[in-house]
């Protein structure tokens, strides 16, 4: 059966290549119509092979069965069904493959009756009739139509590259399928488009460059045009600009300048000329590409380097802090012991000798309480600069970086503020307690 089918889909695409016959393909019938009788009964033996449910319109507009026509009744509409026993998107015929493909349809899975090599896209596995396979797309990037300016009505630039993006560059066997071949004319057209930076109503692709570059929309016959490795330099230059959906808007516009500034003066076709410099265009495009995350790199290190200064400065800080507060603690302590002597031979009244203490240990605390603030400042500040600043840095590498130093600094400035606050107040008490002891 699947013989009697490639044969018939071959008879069928040679009747309407030769303009014998009109071919119309859906999901579920192929239509022959404007078919004069003699071709009619020439494909009789195939309709018969292939088995499937078969109608015959005559020119009168009544039913003819296979076998019965006649001449005087020509031209005839051949409408037959295709049978339903897959999910599978079900292909007869070339022109019904052409017709399929700009759709850009859901189907993941496409059995053409022609094809002898299967190939995949990054949508969709295209297999020989009744086979079966498990594949899985490719997650989706952007879209063309959102790079790429198309004034026609409606757009032509693909709504999905992945649809037309092979997953692996094309071999010589596949090349050489005439099938492939019908995939790759339409496939190297959209892909140019996609490339573009705008599409004009009068049929021209523009690159911006500097230099602006205009090209004719590509024919029909670009693949063929490109040769093989032009057609695998093509692949590779769609897909490096769109493999990652947030970073092709940036490498279709270094594709697009590059494309401009690298375009010799030529009256050579489009695809002649995507041969040719394509890839030199992507080479240059990398490149820049390159020197940008380079720029970028040498920015993200400058902001590391203010950083960790900030936080070398806070540390210092904090310890010069701590300093203070063992300071304070050992004036107090000082004050206190000097209190205690002075007592012993001097007439000042006690209440005087009290509030001198009373104050050495204000002194103590407003040290405290001013490093104490600084820390809760500095630390709300880090916070707000992780959240704006620096949010590009790794939670491990910012908590090595930043937050481990500045804990480890808040905490020898706890240790000392609660430990020489506890003594400072003790020592004072006593003081306090000796002199206002009658």
């Amino acid at each position: 059966m699947l013989s009697s089918l490639k044969a018939l889909a071959g008879a069928v695409d040679r009747l309407s290549a030769q303009g014998l016959a009109t071919l119309t393909e859906t999901p579920s019938a192929l239509t022959i119509a404007s078919l004069p009788a003699a071709e009619l009964e020439q494909l009789f033996p195939l309709l018969t092979a292939v088995g499937w449910r078969c109608d015959i319109v005559d020119g009168a507009g009544e039913r003819a069965e296979i076998g019965t026509h006649k001449a005087d009744y020509q031209p005839f509409i051949v409408t037959v069904e295709k049978p339903s026993q897959t999910s599978a998107l079900q292909v007869v015929t070339s022109a019904g493959l052409r017709a399929f493909l700009p759709e850009e349809r859901a189907e993941e899975l496409w059995e053409v009756a022609t094809l002898m090599t299967p190939f995949a896209t990054m949508a969709t596995s295209f297999l020989p009739w009744g086979s079966s396979s498990i594949f899985s797309p490719a997650p989706a990037t952007k879209s063309p139509r959102q790079l790429v300016k198309d004034h026609k009505i409606p757009p032509s630039a693909p709504n999905d590259i992945r649809v037309w993006m092979l997953r692996t560059p094309a071999s010589e066997q596949l090349w050489g399928d005439p099938v492939f071949q019908t995939f790759a004319n339409l496939s190297a057209g959209a892909l140019m488009r996609a490339l573009a930076s705008e599409i004009k109503n009068d049929v021209d692709l523009v690159f911006r460059g500097p230099p602006r570059t205009q090209l004719e929309i590509p024919r029909l016959q670009a693949a063929n045009e490109l040769k093989l490795n032009g057609y695998n330099d093509l692949l590779g230059a769609a897909a490096w600009v769109y493999e990652n959906a947030a970073e092709a808007e940036q490498r279709h516009g270094l594709f697009t300048a590059e494309f401009g500034r690298t375009h010799p003066p030529s009256e050579a076709g489009t695809a002649a000329v995507f041969a040719s410099i394509v890839a030199n265009v992507l080479e240059g495009a990398r490149l820049a590409y390159q020197l940008s995350l380079s720029d970028l790199t040498r920015e993200a290190i400058k902001a590391q380097g203010d950083l960790r200064k900030a936080v070398a400065d806070d540390t210092a800080k904090l310890a010069d802090n701590a300093r203070q507060v063992v300071t304070a603690v050992a004036a107090a302590l000082a004050t206190c012991i000097g209190l205690v002597a002075a007592k012993v031979g001097t007439t000042t009244p006690h209440w005087l000798l009290a509030v001198v203490a009373f104050l050495a240990g204000v002194y103590v605390c407003v040290v405290v309480a001013t490093g104490w603030v600084f820390m809760s400042v500095q630390r709300d500040m880090r916070q707000k600069w992780r959240s704006r600043l620096y949010r590009f840095i790794p939670k491990p590498d910012y908590d090595a970086m930043v937050v481990g130093p500045a804990a480890r600094a808040e905490a020898m400035f706890t240790v000392s503020a609660i430990a020489g606050g506890v003594v400072a107040t003790f020592a004072i008490v006593i003081i306090l307690m000796v002199f206002l002891t009658p």
